[in-house]
């Protein structure tokens, strides 16, 4: 063999026992503590949600405290928010002066809306 056939065959052998090694660390870990180093899979309501084109208007000097009242608070992560406090105009221009304010795929909700709402009006199903 020569030299080079000899590293080469040397690499994949680390590249696969590192492999290897990777897998059962990442299952231990699962194991172990219960959660996955994966990333969970989106439900298809998720990933509908993420099709839709979906703002959530507030005014707020204290948003944390605005986003803590609204009712989807566990999802806001995968939604726009645009605080009308930062910049009026944007929300005068859109005729927005109640809020919160939805504006789901150019319907504006001007109030807040539940996960049923929400799911109507992005015409997602919700899975139970």
């Amino acid at each position: 063999m020569k030299l080079n056939e000899k590293r080469l065959l040397v690499t994949l052998s680390v590249g696969l026992v590192l492999t290897f090694g990777f897998f059962l660390i990442t299952e231990a870990i699962t194991k172990y503590t219960g959660f996955s180093v994966a990333p969970a899979d989106e439900n298809d309501f998720e990933v509908c949600l993420k099709e839709q084109d979906i703002t959530l208007y507030i005014n707020s000097v204290d948003i944390s405290k605005t986003l803590n009242e609204i009712e989807l608070k566990n999802d806001l992560k995968k939604f726009k928010i645009f605080n009308c406090e930062k910049n009026k105009q944007v929300c005068s221009n859109k005729e927005i002066n109640s809020f919160p304010t939805w504006i789901i795929n150019n319907e504006i909700i001007p109030r807040d809306i539940n996960l049923n709402e929400l799911a109507g009006y992005a015409g997602c199903e919700v899975i139970k």
